[in-house]
């Protein structure tokens, strides 16, 4: 399939008050960017219809159609829809921006999720759905790649854009996406029948099912085979693939899972009642409270979707949407070598380091180390969330001076700071600086195996630099030295999240060292 034409990038624009920062991603309608609402002051996610749509009195109905959907769900576990409107000729649609990850990104980073964090989300998703269901709108796209999650525990459902509200005209099913993603879709969605709430809490179940148990339900070679799962089989008991698992959380997620709807839960509301339950007995009543998900990172994202939901459609309607290659709500990250910023690599999680993500690095020249003029922020999460996207040394500064390494979360994040600190005076050459921060890192007890290795790598480069050192003699750096016998027991992901990791110049003179210890063993 033909990848979506991008366009011209919109960054640096100002449209409608809202100054574009840069692409977020790129889908098969529209282009998302992380902008900057001037008269609020307040960061959005910009989603603007492509220009090759423009125009087209049907693609513009579908593309507000979203914002009409979700704007009366006024929810704290739904994306909020700020504005909608249209700019020259860009329409463009402003919705709040949720700097964390996505449910189908943790779970790749971390497989099969806990039980208490795995409730949490279930319990909040169905909030949400409960909400959608009280003024009769089915989302018809519940899926991990819809279920944004923040730093604090938080979980927000997104992209309402093929929601409809019981009863209103279906014309516009052959726009876009017509049938929600065939990994998580219910078997009535399958087969082009009508679909009321129940069909989301199918696709809530699968969703379920797949952090439970780190896969989907179901798996196919091609799209259809994959619905045709959805129809006619039945997946592998959870109690097997986790046997840890309470049979009574087992018992939700198989319920849900069922073919005909009127064996799931009637509603929304009877599926919380039944958590509630659950959350009394087995949780001690913590279940449905937020829980800090330990290894999230934030990522600048967008909403992702698979483009087997076009060849889904192809295979049931026998033909495209108005001729063209659709990708779903897939959005394609994309870098911009004309933007001035510079990509960097950033740690952000909550109980480990084990993940990293890109951020922009403010230009931090001559930067004072005070903290004056940052906001203190209600908690470390957010005040660490600022720094992610101010980026620079003030306010990574100021998360271990408005929030003392007092305890172990606390302790976690300063050691972070200190990460990210060196890093930009790495940046700008400010060797001396970026060592001290760099020892404080390797010489306290509480740092793990990937911050320890990142720092000694880190190290070993300025003790290059300050030595003078060729690359031929870098074997007899200790801090490089110290790096190669930690990475020699790490797993290949750690190893390959630590490379990831490292500034572009650093990371260019490790492989070598790295090359020349492997070629010496």
């Amino acid at each position: 399939m033909n990848r979506p034409n991008e366009g011209k990038d919109l960054t640096n624009q100002t449209i409608g008050g809202y100054s574009i920062l840069h692409r977020l991603g790129i889908g098969g309608m529209s282009e998302v960017y992380l902008a900057f609402q001037n008269s609020l002051h307040r960061h959005v996610a910009l989603k603007v219809l492509r220009a090759d749509f423009v125009g087209s009195e049907e693609h513009e109905q579908r593309f507000l159609q979203e914002a009409r959907s979700v704007a009366s769900l006024i929810h704290p576990n739904i994306v909020q829809v700020y504005d909608v409107g249209k700019f020259e000729n860009t329409l463009y649609i402003a919705q709040e921006y949720v700097p964390g990850s996505n449910l189908s990104s943790f779970i790749q980073r971390r497989g099969a999720l806990p039980v208490q964090e795995a409730v949490s989300i279930l319990w909040q998703a169905t909030s949400a759905l409960q909400k959608a269901a009280s003024i009769g709108l089915v989302h018809r796209d519940i899926k991990p790649d819809n279920l944004l999650l923040t730093p604090d525990g938080e979980v927000k459902v997104a992209d309402f854009g093929l929601a409809r509200a019981r009863g209103k005209n279906q014309n516009l099913t052959a726009v876009g996406v017509a049938l929600g993603t065939p990994l998580y879709m219910s078997p009535e969605q399958v087969q082009g029948l009508t679909v009321d709430s129940r069909s989301d809490l199918y696709s809530l179940g699968a969703t379920a099912y797949h952090m439970l148990s780190g896969r989907p339900p179901f798996s196919g070679d091609t799209a259809l085979a994959l619905a045709m799962q959805h129809i006619q089989a039945e997946p592998v008991p959870l109690g097997q693939l986790r046997p840890d698992l309470p049979k009574d959380l087992t018992d939700i997620v198989h319920r849900l899972l069922k073919k005909s709807p009127e064996d799931r839960f009637a509603s929304a509301m009877e599926l919380a009642r039944e958590l509630r339950s659950f959350i009394d007995n087995h949780l001690e009543g913590r279940g449905d409270k937020m829980v800090p998900f330990s290894g999230l990172v934030i990522d600048h994202q967008a909403i992702t979707a698979s483009t087997a939901t076009e060849e889904l459609q192809v295979l049931l309607t026998g033909r495209r949407s108005n001729g063209l290659p659709a990708s779903g709500s897939a959005m394609k990250k994309s870098q911009s070598l004309a933007n001035p910023w510079i990509w960097l690599l950033v740690p952000l999680t909550i109980g480990s380091a084990l993940s990293y993500t890109l951020a922009r690095v403010d230009p931090f020249s001559h930067q004072p180390t005070s903290t004056a003029g940052v906001i203190r922020e209600s908690s470390i999460e957010r005040q660490y969330a600022l720094a992610l996207s101010e980026n620079n040394l003030k306010t990574w500064t100021a998360v271990f001076e408005f929030f003392p390494p007092t305890d172990a979360l606390s302790r976690s994040y300063y050691l972070k700071s200190q990460l990210q600190i060196a890093r930009l005076r790495l940046e700008g050459d400010d060797l001396a600086a970026a060592e001290s921060n760099l020892k404080i890192v390797v010489e306290s007890p509480y740092a793990d195996e990937i911050q320890r290795t990142i720092a000694h790598i880190e190290l070993g480069w300025i003790q290059q630099r300050l030595r003078r050192q060729s690359v031929g003699e870098e074997i007899s750096n200790e801090s490089y030295n110290r790096a190669i016998r930690e990475m020699s027991i790490l797993i290949p992901e750690k190893q390959r999240i630590i490379r990831d990791a490292l500034p572009p110049k650093v990371r260019a003179e490790w492989e070598t060292v790295d090359y020349l210890y492997q070629v010496g063993k």
